[in-house]
């Protein structure tokens, strides 16, 4: 197996399709297939790109669609095409301006952006998702407020968020749970409505609990519904 390594500022053709492939400075390629690419610098893909790894601690632009089995981002992602990987763990920003996300799971501890649908078999938020539609299996998005640290993170990175909230407008899975979540329609089998919770209509089938601090609009279905 080979690895590659590139510094300093220009572009280039390429890495070698197997090894790990590292980026350090300034640069941009043109996409293509690799087995694991790393970015510790700056760096822009400018057609389609494969992995089956690629690790972001610096800042990645990619101008067309992304397939990895692993992304993982503790950097700046922006992709303007379509994300497919196999697991997505987000601890910085990641930006999808194309019409889809596609995973089998995603975790997110920060900030994932998509102009249009997420969707995913399991999704773990603990920091915020923003995104036109998310539908899975099993969603739970537990969107903090932020603390000192986390501001200081997203001027950092020159990444802010305007609110204390995840903000979507459908999510629809078979298990859903929420905190700090606005959206205009849930819908689910088994759904939790947690604190600081903006849900302007709840569609559930089974089992349904909203917190007292929660605002719901109406609910629909054949839920049980309990409050907390």
């Amino acid at each position: 197996m080979m690895n590659s390594k590139v510094a300093g500022a220009g572009s280039f053709s390429g890495f070698g399709s197997a090894g790990k492939n590292r980026i350090d400075g300034l640069f941009n390629f043109p996409g293509g297939t690799y087995e694991d690419l790393v970015v510790d610098g700056v760096c822009t893909s400018e057609g389609p790109l494969e992995a089956h790894s690629i690790k972001i601690d610096g800042v990645f632009k990619a101008k067309s669609d992304v397939k990895a089995d692993i992304l993982d981002c503790d950097g700046v992602v922006t992709i303007e095409g379509n994300l497919r990987a196999g697991k997505v763990d987000v601890d910085g920003t990641v930006s999808v301006k194309g019409d889809k996300v596609e995973a089998d799971v995603i975790k997110c501890d920060g900030i994932l952006t998509a102009e249009n649908q997420v969707s995913a078999d399991i999704i773990e938020a603990n920091g915020f998702i923003n995104a036109r539609e998310i539908v899975g299996d099993r969603i739970v998005i537990k969107s903090f407020k932020k603390s000192f640290f986390f501001k200081v993170f997203l001027k950092a990175r020159e990444a802010f968020i305007h609110s204390d909230y995840s903000k979507v407008d459908l999510i629809e899975a078979t298990t859903i749970e929420l905190r700090g979540v606005k959206a205009k329609t849930v819908s689910g089998h088994d759904v939790i409505i947690g604190p600081a919770c903006i849900i302007q209509k709840v569609d559930c089938s089974g089992n349904l609990s909203i917190d007292s601090t929660a605002t719901v609009g109406v609910v629909v279905g054949n839920a049980e519904a309990q409050n907390q």
